[in-house]
Order: structure tokens, then C-alpha cells, then sequence
């Protein structure tokens, strides 16, 4: 454990990002041995402020949380009195690397969560989807003091954000139906009424939405070398944001091949999924 780091504070971050079941709870097991955590630190913080909008309290204690949270970003990073995961990601070192501006970024993120109307249609979901998601992908580059262009991040974040949206349908929680693109309802002739009455359809719309995810990772991943590099630059992601694609990508494989079979049971990780990632970061050099 980093110096100045206490076992509270590192369990608080552990109880936070490793929620039971996610995707971040499985690729934790690979993060790097000499700083998990940063990640941990880091993950933990992302995931407070983004359930803040879908907590279920007014509105206004909403706004109350995010203003608050805005206020402790700005504040002075190694304070005593700041909140245990700002501790934290300052103990870690990972605070270090990261600016104000991109931790603010967070709470806009947030903000921009609260009473989204539907998409339109693909492209409206995609360019919501790429900035919401960029901001976590550029804190961890941060981590890694890696840069990727930012056209192919755009991609890799909606992607990340289709993933994200199809997960919470296999989650066990209540489907949010209106993260549904208007145009794909459409496509199947169906509101969000009746998806709710007819889980068949639902599955078909749940394909279409994972197909279109695989065809973002590919874009995204077309101009990424295996190391994660891009053309003009010689700066890699990390193995564990590689990994991270990797396993979205893969997670959307198989939920676009059994789609009916994702929304009875999930997303479950099991050996398969452990060996694939063995092999993936194994390949990364």
C-alpha cells in the first residue's frame, strides 16, 4: 500500500468501485501491481459522482451533491478535511497527474445526465455517448501519461457507452428504456411501452444496439496497434484500459449473439473470461 494511503480510505475505494459483478470488479484482478491504487482511487471516484444523477431523492439533492462535489474538486488536492476518496486519489499519486479541469469534467458529465430526453437516432447517441464517456478514458490515460488521437477515443468512448447501457438491461434493475435511440425503435416498429410487454422484441432491439457497439470498437480500434498506439503518437494506453476494451468488445459479442439469453442472466465473468484476459494482456508488450 502507497505511503500515506490507510487501509479506511482503501477499503472505502474497494467498497465503491468493486461493485459485485462489473466489469471493473473483474479487470481490477489484472491492474498493475506496483500502483492499483491509483485505478482503484480513481474508479471509485468516477463511479460516485456518475450514480449521482439516478440516485432516487429529489432533485434538488442532486444538484446539492454535484455543487458539493464540484467544490471538493476545486479545493486544495493533499487537504486533510477532503473527502476519503480525495484522499485517496491524492495518497495513491494518481491526483498528480491529473488536473482540476479534468476532474471537473465529472460534474458536467453528471449534470448532463439529469432529465435526457431520448436520442433521436444513432448518431444523436453517439455523439452523446463519446462525451460523456471520453472524460473517464482521458483520466485514465492520465494515469498511464498516454495519449491517443481523439477521434479514435471518441469511438472507443460510445462504445464503452453502448456497453454500459446494455449491461443495465442484464443487471437485474429496472431496464431503462429511454437510453433507447427513437430511430431504432422505429427500425422495429415498436414504443417503449410495448418493449416493456415483449421481451422477444426486446432482444432484437438489445442485438441491434450490440452490433452497433462492435461496429464503434472497430472503428476505434482500427488505428490502435495491439500496444494501443496510435499513428502519431508513441505514448500507450495502459494494459488495463486495453483490457478493458478488449472485454467490452467481447461482452458485446456475446451479448449480440445471444441476446435473449444476456437479458435472463446477465453479464457474467468466468474462467473463460480470465483466460482470455491472460492471454490479451500476455500479447501487449
Amino acid at each position: 500500500m502507497k505511503p500515506g494511503l490507510t487501509a479506511v480510505e482503501l477499503e472505502h475505494c474497494r467498497e465503491v468501485a468493486l461493485k459485485p459483478g462489473s466489469l471493473f470488479e473483474f479487470t481490477s484482478r489484472f491492474l498493475p501491481a506496483e500502483r492499483p491504487e491509483e485505478y482503484l482511487a480513481l474508479y471509485a471516484l468516477v463511479r460516485t459522482i456518475q450514480l449521482i444523477p439516478t440516485a432516487h431523492v429529489d432533485e434538488e439533492v442532486i444538484w446539492a451533491k454535484l455543487k458539493w462535489w464540484s467544490e471538493e474538486l476545486a479545493a486544495q488536492p493533499d487537504a486533510a478535511s477532503r473527502h476519503p476518496l480525495l484522499r485517496a486519489l491524492w495518497s495513491s499519486g494518481a491526483r498528480k497527474k491529473i488536473d482540476t479541469g479534468m476532474l471537473q469534467r465529472l460534474i458536467q458529465g453528471s449534470v448532463s445526465c439529469i432529465d435526457v430526453a431520448p436520442d433521436s437516432d444513432e448518431s444523436d447517441m453517439f455523439e452523446r455517448l463519446a462525451a460523456l464517456g471520453s472524460t473517464t478514458i482521458e483520466l485514465e490515460l492520465a494515469l498511464d501519461e498516454a495519449v491517443i488521437d481523439k477521434e479514435l477515443a471518441r469511438y472507443l468512448s460510445a462504445a464503452s457507452g453502448i456497453f454500459d447501457v446494455l449491461a443495465g438491461f442484464g443487471n437485474g434493475g429496472p431496464p431503462e428504456y429511454e437510453r433507447i435511440p427513437l430511430s431504432v425503435l422505429a427500425e422495429f416498429n415498436l414504443s417503449m411501452q410495448q418493449l416493456e410487454r415483449q421481451p422477444a422484441e426486446l432482444a432484437q432491439v438489445i442485438t441491434r444496439l450490440a452490433g452497433l457497439g462492435l461496429d464503434w470498437y472497430s472503428q476505434g480500434m482500427a488505428g490502435l496497434g495491439l500496444a494501443g498506439l496510435d499513428s502519431t503518437n508513441s505514448n500507450r494506453a495502459g494494459k488495463h484500459l486495453r483490457l478493458r476494451w478488449a472485454m467490452e468488445s467481447r461482452g458485446l459479442g456475446k451479448i449480440k449473439k445471444n441476446a435473449a439469453g444476456f437479458l435472463e442472466t446477465g453479464i457474467r465473468y468466468g474462467p473463460a473470461d480470465a483466460w482470455f484476459a491472460w492471454r490479451f494482456l500476455r500479447q501487449l508488450h
